[in-house]
């Protein structure tokens, strides 16, 4: 598909050229593959196989990227945007709302008949969960 070339590709599932030969001749597989194929060059696939290639080009290099952040002889300045770039990569730089972290108030509406329809709109709700650190009556003067 063009991302890697096909022994790398091969190299990496550890299967040798029989065996893609072997299922090169499988009508089911060869049917797949070349429908994925289609997709895959089609141009409404344009933006999606872009997308594809950007993430997988990031994927095979990430390694060695985390390597770098640690090397003290690249200038702090790059390691530190190596960092920000694998938080940004890894979501944990707060760019995508963590799972359940709420997100935009919506609305239901409920139309019944000729009734005038029935609008709830409902805010997200914020906990306040910061830790609370209770008075402690031990005297811990008197363990010395």
């Amino acid at each position: 598909m063009d991302i890697f070339p096909l022994d790398d590709i091969l190299k990496v599932h550890q299967l040798s050229g029989d065996d893609w030969d072997e299922l090169c001749a499988n009508p089911r597989f060869k049917a797949m593959l070349d429908q994925m194929m289609r997709e895959w060059h089609s141009a409404a696939s344009t933006p999606e196989r872009s997308r594809v290639k950007a993430a997988t080009g990031v994927e095979s290099h990430i390694e060695t990227l985390i390597a770098d952040i640690g090397d003290r002889g690249i200038p702090l300045t790059q390691r530190v945007e190596a960092m920000k770039f694998l938080a940004r990569v890894g979501e944990l730089d707060g760019g995508k709302q963590a799972l359940g972290a709420g997100g935009a108030p919506f609305s239901i509406n409920i139309n019944i008949g000729a009734q005038q329809p029935i609008i709830a709109t409902v805010a997200p709700r914020i906990v306040d969960i910061t830790p609370v650190i209770a008075e402690d009556e031990y005297d811990y003067e008197d363990d010395q």
